[in-house]
């Protein structure tokens, strides 16, 4: 192999893990963000600040547990634990989380590569974790939704995205298991994807090491094999599809609360 041949081969690798490694998962976790931190803000001012809590209570917990789950993953020592809680705006001047919801304090070594990268994970963790458990939940409940998501990840296409799913059970089963799943992926996506400015602090703590970590990968990858690329679109791209679906999702809650509101 020439080093032209080489060197083009360790660009392309680099481009592959930045690009998916780090510019879609930053695209997907603010698009999601924005969506249901406004879906939040329009629930907190039409219905008070602790609507989130009653109607997203499922996905604070869930979004607060991957925060937790991540820090112990990355060795971080746990300070102060509120899987949810309400807010207490009086007491802005005297707590510091008085206006959260939930929160969990952690502090690491900040000679420790691994524990310093693990801030980056531990900040986004919720969009995993909160992504995670709504497709758990529509394999348990909605099991043709769920084939469906699955096929139309792999293979994109509208055809497989909207097949019949209704075979899971008799009518009145099925109606009752969906409205089921769509009060548990309202609560989720309410009170689960809304990463806060504390979460963004956290996950730039951690940038530089990870994307330390994502060149040595890109290099690495580039050297030993001219399949990266091929192997990173067969494994990844069906992820960011199935993402593209919670986006979908939470965008129908926004519509939805919109318009819940837009009288108030």
């Amino acid at each position: 192999m020439s080093f032209s041949t080489l060197g083009q081969q360790i660009l392309i690798s680099l481009l592959t893990v930045f690009f998916y490694g780090l510019a879609l998962p930053l695209l997907f976790s603010w698009a999601l963000t924005i969506i249901n931190r406004n879906t939040k803000q329009r629930l907190a001012t039409y219905y008070g600040m602790n609507a989130q809590v009653y109607l997203g209570f499922l996905g604070i917990i869930v979004h607060e547990s991957s925060h937790l789950l991540m820090a112990l993953l990355f060795g971080h020592k746990i300070t102060g634990l509120r899987l949810i809680k309400f807010a207490h705006p009086e007491n802005q001047g005297s707590d510091p989380e008085a206006l959260t919801l939930g929160y969990v304090n952690h502090r690491w070594n900040s000679g420790n590569s691994y524990q310093t990268m693990g801030n980056f994970f531990i900040g986004f963790a919720p969009i995993i974790g909160v992504s995670a458990v709504i497709f758990g939940i529509t394999a348990w409940l909605w099991p043709t939704m769920f084939h469906n998501w699955v096929t139309f990840a792999v293979h994109p296409s509208l055809s497989n995205l909207f097949q019949p799913a209704t075979s899971d059970g008799n009518l009145l089963v099925n109606t009752v298991r969906w409205i089921i799943w769509a009060i548990l992926v309202t609560n989720l996506s309410v009170g689960g994807f809304d990463l806060s400015s504390a979460d963004l602090r956290n996950s730039g703590a951690g940038v530089s090491s990870y994307i330390v970590l994502l060149g040595l990968i890109g290099l690495s990858a580039g050297v030993l094999t001219s399949s990266f690329t091929a192997w990173s679109r067969a494994h990844l791209v069906p992820v960011f599809f199935a993402l593209s679906l919670v986006v979908v999702l939470s965008a129908v809650v926004n519509v939805v609360t919109r318009w819940l509101t837009k009288d108030k």
